[in-house]
């Protein structure tokens, strides 16, 4: 597990070990998305869930002012995110965490090509995962509300992509939008839940592949030709360009998927491909010269 603690996210326990899975197995919720309104009937101020859309219990806490949407007895309205019922009870709450992903890879390799041309010599050296999921909890953390990481701080760029709920009047107040069709022309460019609520959601959103294929290092030489290198004393004499680190083909939205920026969780759990606050691998360039006198 990691050590967010349950106040920090739902489920509290994302890693987990469990018979006949691997370890990196991890636990959340299998998100559809966030409820929109055409998932909400809409009278006197509250919208009411349609028959057949399973509310959420337990796992989401969004302010009182918009938690005033919703009607009497129900917590879900629309831009908040939604889950799969998995236990078909109606009900999306702690019981329907399941595996959402599974961090080590099918296979990891690598391989070099060595070549030459004339008096040019050449190696490239690429690196590969296939298979394996890397854990976005960059992205997670963006969506959190609470009191330390409020609306005010800075955050990733796709949060300008998230459900809202308040627009600006003629006098520059913020106001809240209850009416859906001011909402929905509010949100017609929406993508993603709001960021209201307190706790980080573990759900398969922020389970991303990390498969990839790195041209890790490229090395292109020059031999000069014996004869020129004869008139001025010297056996032989190289020059050389060596690049580490040059792209990265992957699918990922966050920075690099081989990364695992916490080796182990909470009471030394393991917990790979954990994506927090990771700092880019380097890109290095190298010239050198060879002389042999």
């Amino acid at each position: 597990m990691n050590d967010w603690g349950s106040s920090m996210a739902k489920p509290a326990y994302d890693y987990i070990i469990r018979e006949g899975q691997p370890v990196g197995t991890i636990q959340g919720f299998k998100s559809e998305g966030y409820y929109t309104i055409d998932d909400f009937t809409y009278a006197d101020g509250k919208y009411t869930l349609k028959p057949g859309v399973p509310d959420i219990q337990g796992i989401v806490n969004y302010p009182d002012g918009v938690k005033g949407l919703a009607a009497d007895g129900q917590t879900a309205i629309p831009g908040m995110p939604k889950f799969a019922d998995t236990t078909g009870d109606g009900v999306v709450d702690e019981d329907d965490k399941t595996i959402i992903g599974k961090a080590m890879p099918q296979h990891t390799g690598g391989f070099t090509i060595n070549g030459n041309w004339k008096a040019i010599d050449f190696s490239v050296g690429f690196t590969y995962q296939i298979g394996g999921d890397v854990y976005n909890a960059n992205a997670m953390h963006s969506l959190m509300g609470n009191k330390d990481n409020s609306a005010g701080q800075n955050r990733l760029k796709f949060v300008s992509e998230t459900f809202k709920y308040y627009d600006v009047d003629a006098n520059g107040d913020l106001m809240l939008v209850k009416d859906p069709t001011a909402l929905a022309t509010l949100n017609a460019n929406t993508n993603y839940s709001s960021f209201f609520s307190e706790y980080g959601i573990v759900s398969s959103k922020f389970i991303e592949d990390a498969s990839y294929l790195r041209l890790n290092t490229l090395t292109v030489g020059y031999t000069f030709p014996k004869n020129w290198m004869n008139k001025i004393g010297l056996q032989n004499a190289r020059v050389y360009f060596t690049g580490s680190n040059l792209f990265c083909i992957d699918g990922y939205s966050g920075i690099d998927p081989d990364v695992n920026t916490k080796t182990d969780g909470k009471d030394g759990f393991p917990t790979p491909y954990f994506d927090y606050q990771s700092y880019p691998k380097a890109r290095t360039y190298t010239f050198g010269v060879n002389l042999t006198f």
